[in-house]
């Protein structure tokens, strides 16, 4: 009976080590808003400027070759609404889940849209 019970404590624990966010992939970003005229002035700059991309990895994000480590990165759920969340010294960094593909940070006014272009 003790060898069932650490065979599963075992599995348990390899079952917890090996779960990820889901979201680990290569995104492409640019800017958007909730407001028509600035969303439209932005499409118009970004496609001019181009986009840029983000990594995001399981307990990392690399942007423009430098890699950022994060005690956690988890996804947390609250009124009805998904969060990625990246916790590094006891802060938070929070970007809206829009879908499994797509994750906004900003404020509404003026938004980043990052959008998944190849799994990691």
């Amino acid at each position: 009976m003790k060898l069932l019970k650490l065979g599963a404590c075992i599995a348990l624990v390899t079952l917890l080590s090996a779960c990820d966010h889901g979201f680990e992939g290569v995104y492409e970003t640019r800017a958007d808003s909730s407001n028509e005229m600035m969303s439209q002035l932005m499409s118009d700059f970004s496609g001019l400027v181009g986009s840029e991309q983000i990594v995001i990895g399981k307990d990392y994000m690399e942007h423009n070759g430098e890699r950022t480590y994060f005690d956690d990165i988890l996804v947390r759920e609250s009124a009805g609404k998904r969060y990625l969340v990246f916790v590094k010294d006891g802060q938070e960094e929070v970007w809206t889940i829009v879908d499994d593909s797509t994750l906004m940070k900003g404020n509404g006014l003026v938004n980043v849209v990052m959008e998944r272009v190849a799994d990691e």
